[in-house]
């Protein structure tokens, strides 16, 4: 019976004063909803008077402004590297152009070096068929009895076969056989 008694009057307590308490409340925020008044702002001015709900919203408060500082700061800081990222790279773009360039630039003069030492390769070797062609076979040969097989291979190549042969007659015989061989299996 106690048990029925502290449950009747909980029950009389939620009918009879806090659900007309609380229908009353917001019809009355509708209310003033309806005449301009904004009561979520007006109540939490009103609940920062309040001793105990100051600190709720305080807390609250300063919590949500910490974060938002927070992420302001982040937000920022992730901006500026985005920024120096695109700076790198344009960078990096700027400089692999250079590269491009400067082995293009390379293989030119390369080529170009090449091309030189050829043409004074080929000056050269004109300036010495001349020569031989110009001496005497005796004088030549007596030449080139000083110098390698391989060094008189190279004069002779560049020199006509009349003029080979005159030169390596005025050769003794075993020398003038092994530049025979020489050139036969240069020029297969």
């Amino acid at each position: 019976m106690k048990q029925n008694e502290k449950s009747s009057r909980m029950v009389w307590f939620l009918l009879v004063v806090f659900v007309p308490f609380v229908f009353a409340l917001t019809v009355f925020g509708i209310v003033l909803s309806f005449m301009g008044v904004n009561v979520w702002e007006e109540a939490k001015s009103t609940g920062k008077n309040i001793p105990i709900i100051k600190n709720i919203f305080t807390e609250k408060t300063e919590v949500a402004v910490t974060s938002n500082v927070q992420e302001k700061q982040w937000k920022s800081k992730f901006d500026e590297q985005e920024d120096y990222i695109k700076v790198l790279s344009a960078d990096l773009q700027k400089k692999e152009k250079e590269v491009t360039d400067l082995k293009s630039n390379i293989a030119l003069l390369e080529k170009q070096v090449e091309d030189a030492e050829t043409t004074v390769k080929d000056e050269e070797n004109e300036q010495l068929k001349k020569l031989y062609e110009a001496m005497s076979a005796k004088d030549a040969a007596a030449v080139m009895r000083e110098m390698n097989n391989n060094q008189i291979m190279s004069i002779l190549m560049l020199l006509q076969s009349e003029t080979q042969a005159e030169i390596l007659s005025k050769l003794d015989a075993k020398r003038a056989a092994e530049l025979t061989v020489l050139m036969a299996n240069k020029t297969l």
